[in-house]
């Protein structure tokens, strides 16, 4: 190494990277354990190790790297949530953000994959030419997953989005469109006085999402529907249709898909669709770009580039497109509202 080498900040940047992993699991693990429920008020080591029945001396371990990572705070071997901990991190709390982290991370899919090999080797030849519903099958476990992105903080920054358009106090009949387990669905549904929901789905997420409206005493405002979307009928007469990171499955027919959400919606009903957009020769936001590496690499290229939906609706008969990019809990996303 050059003797006159110093970490300046483009060098701390790269350094920074290989510390990320570490990062998140020691937060998982707290995560798991529950332990910022125990520290809205300062505890010693002994007591959260005696109440959540951990070892004492790693349980002190795990509470000095999560203050080292400024989650904690500790004077004098007290420990105390952080305002960031306590805003997010504690569970029950109304922000609470731990099942969308843990289940996010799981969408990353890096674990079971070598980059590498993939990259020198390139993806299987079947997975290539699989689309739609066939590629969406491919996905392991999606509906967990699904159910743990939706849960908390989630559900509720869609809700508010969508309880912020001037026709919400209108909207009469909404349909989630690929709205897998329903959480969002529900909770866009709870935050108006009348409105009643439906959720469309593929047969096995339908069957949980029924058991969630159940589970939630949503029944007497909504329902679920199942299919494949771009085959099967979604429904008609609706004021609103929400789509959230699943026209990615209908890249390859957009055209189609758009005609039957115009159809399907009420003459001056609206569509929000939220989904990744990807810009500067698709390789910003860093978010999505990274968030669709591992299924790039495997064959499957279901991401979107800026305006490919915008581009969609007005060419299909809605009437205007109000389109902006937001930053939300899974990163920049593309918010487009087509009005017909």
């Amino acid at each position: 190494m050059n003797k006159n080498f110093k970490v300046d900040a483009e060098a701390q940047r790269l350094l920074d990277m290989i510390y990320a992993p570490m990062y998140t699991k020691i937060l998982f693990a707290a995560i798991e354990l529950d332990v910022f429920s125990e520290l809205e008020k300062a505890k010693m080591h002994t007591e959260v190790a005696e109440k959540l029945d951990l070892n004492p001396e790693n349980t002190k371990c795990l509470l000095d790297a999560l203050t080292g990572m400024d989650l904690l705070e500790k004077e004098k071997g007290f420990y105390k949530n952080t305002g960031l901990a306590s805003k997010y991190l504690v569970l029950g709390c109304e922000l609470y953000l731990g099942d969308h982290l843990r289940g996010y991370n799981i969408t990353a899919g890096f674990n079971e994959i070598d980059v590498a090999k993939l990259v020198k080797e390139g993806p299987n030849d079947e997975n290539t030419s699989k689309m739609g519903l066939e590629a969406y099958s491919m996905f392991s476990d999606l509906t967990e997953m699904m159910k743990s992105l939706q849960r908390g903080g989630r559900a509720r920054e869609i809700a508010d989005l969508v309880s912020e358009l001037p026709e919400f106090p209108g909207f009469e009949k909404m349909l989630d469109m690929g709205g897998g387990p329903g959480l969002i669905g529900m909770a866009v549904v709870r935050k108006h006085p009348k409105m009643n929901g439906v959720i469309f789905d593929v047969h096995e997420v339908g069957r949980v999402a029924r058991k969630l409206i159940k589970e939630n005493e949503m029944k007497d405002r909504m329902k679920v529907m199942t299919g494949d979307y771009l085959k099967d009928s979604i429904g008609q007469e609706y004021d609103f249709i929400l789509a959230i990171g699943t026209l990615n499955f209908a890249k390859h027919e957009m055209d189609t898909i758009i005609k039957k959400i115009y159809k399907a919606l009420n003459p001056k009903g609206v569509f929000m669709c939220i989904s990744d957009g990807l810009t500067h020769e698709e390789t910003r936001p860093k978010e999505m770009v990274a968030a669709w590496l591992p299924s790039l690499l495997k064959g499957f290229n279901f991401s979107l580039k800026q305006g490919e939906v915008s581009d969609a609706v007005l060419r299909n008969g809605f009437r205007s497109v109000y389109k902006q990019t937001v930053n939300m809990l899974t990163g920049p996303m593309d918010v487009d509202v087509a009005r017909k």
